[in-house]
């Protein structure tokens, strides 16, 4: 396996917050998530309240893109950076798919079943008037950040990756 395709792993794996950015027709709105990766096809899921302004954005443009970033200073004062940029479309989870998303989000957030049940909040808090709903946003593009275009003073240090080789992670 290529080191892009093992770093796009490594931060879908590893790190559990993306930013997502919207857009309506004044402007552009970025939040920061919490999620859960999902394989073939990747796929980023997440709740959020209805009323918040990325949630109401969602509906109006389901076209957004995304950062999944880890960084640290070293104690040499250096940078060590990982990260991804994508794009795709995001849409709120239908009620027909809702249990089969809500059991996967919490089985994957909570692996142990006695935290997971203090944990989780019911599905009733994400069906019917509940403000909260699942959302999803299937990754039509992605690309990784490449240190060593950085340090060679590449125009880009963006590598795309096909999703072709995203599609199971990794054992191990």
């Amino acid at each position: 396996m290529n080191k892009y395709i093992q770093s796009s792993f490594d931060l879908l794996q590893n790190i559990r917050f993306f930013n997502l950015s919207t857009l309506n027709a004044d402007s552009v709105w970025s939040s920061t998530m919490f999620y859960i990766p999902k394989y073939n096809p990747l796929t980023l899921i997440w709740y959020s309240k209805q009323d918040t302004r990325h949630s109401q954005e969602l509906h109006i443009n389901p076209h957004v893109s995304g950062t999944i970033y880890s960084s640290r200073v070293m104690p040499d004062l250096s940078l060590d950076l990982a990260g991804a940029q994508f794009t795709g479309y995001a849409r709120q989870i239908p009620d027909e798919q809702l249990q089969e998303t809500y059991d996967y989000f919490f089985m994957k957030t909570y692996p142990d079943e006695n935290i997971r049940k203090k944990k989780a909040r019911p599905i009733l808090d994400y069906q019917g008037n509940a403000i909260r709903r699942f959302y999803e946003l299937e990754i039509q593009s992605w690309w990784v950040y490449d240190s060593d275009g950085w340090s060679q003073h590449q125009d880009d240090d963006r590598v795309q990756v096909p999703l072709s080789e995203l599609l199971y992670p990794s054992e191990g």
